[in-house]
């Protein structure tokens, strides 16, 4: 039987992709910030360097793909068994919106200072926590995505953390109709966040909303900052959205954005554009997840 072929997907340091030794220098006294970046670029490159040991003594072939370059990927599923991704959260979610059928184990390249919420194991754990998985003695956490459509045609990305509505300028006012089954309302507000279960822990609870086991078949929206004076007081606030139900938005404003999982991927959202949301039936499957 043939080993499996891994795809890894890893970050740059901050250290190595902003800031030369020399800019560093010219700009921070070493200690303090100096030393912070630098060890977390020591941390992280520790983390490749132990990745990369642990496959080639299990005899496993990997692809090693530059997270800024994860677009380019094409048909990860047909291609590779899973993905071993090496970050935090936001390497693991550009890593997720390329699966749909295979899982991902997420290694925390830097446990002092990285959020990783959705990571199995740190470079000290890898070896472990690969070994049960490829002796099938740990099963991926099968975790719930969000689908969307805009204007009824559905986007290609699966969101695993969260959406966010709004204007283009973080500065702008976000105008649209919120749709809850037979109810709706015009609003004007800073945005609407719509977050999974998964997502429950991060901006959506930050603005109020509750958090939900990860791997509940429930999803839930928080509206920004809402202005009540013109309308009055506005009802459709938050709330937590069943596996049947489905939220709409139709767009009010002329350059409206629709945010998939953070800042890298955007889509546009114009004035009469509609967009839908639900649960998808390809949930992701992430290895030694803890729920």
């Amino acid at each position: 039987m043939s080993k499996p072929r891994v795809l890894v997907i890893y970050k740059e340091s901050a250290y190595s992709r902003f800031l030369s030794s020399r800019q560093l220098t010219s700009h921070f006294k070493k200690g303090g910030y100096w030393n912070i970046i630098q060890g977390s670029h020591r941390r992280h490159h520790d983390t490749l360097k132990e990745v990369r040991e642990v496959l080639r003594s299990q005899g496993l072939g990997a692809k090693w793909v530059l997270r800024d370059r994860v677009q380019s990927l094409r048909r990860v599923d047909e291609s590779y068994q899973f993905v071993v991704s090496v970050g935090g959260d936001g390497t693991l979610l550009d890593s997720s919106h390329h699966i749909r059928k295979i899982p991902i184990l997420g290694v925390n390249s830097d446990p002092q200072r990285s959020v990783a919420r959705f990571s199995g194991c740190n470079a000290g754990t890898f070896r472990e926590v690969l070994g049960a998985f490829l002796k099938g003695k740990l099963k991926p956490v099968l975790v719930p995505r969000l689908e969307f459509y805009v204007n009824g045609r559905k986007n290609l990305w699966l969101v695993l953390n969260d959406l966010l509505v709004s204007t283009l300028s973080p500065a702008g006012t976000t105008r649209y109709v919120l749709k809850i089954g037979s109810r709706f309302e015009e609003q004007m507000s800073s945005g609407i966040w719509i977050s999974s279960a998964a997502g429950s822990t991060a901006a959506v609870m930050s603005a109020g909303g509750k958090i939900l086991p990860v791997n509940a078949r429930k999803f839930q929206y928080v509206v920004r900052e809402v202005y009540q004076k013109k309308f009055g007081p506005r009802r459709l606030l938050k709330g937590i959205m069943s596996s049947t139900q489905r939220l709409e938005v139709v767009s009010r404003m002329k350059e409206g954005r629709i945010f998939v999982d953070g800042a890298n991927l955007v889509a546009p959202f114009r004035l009469g554009d509609g967009l839908q949301v639900r649960l998808s039936n390809q949930p992701l499957k992430i290895i030694g997840l803890k729920k």
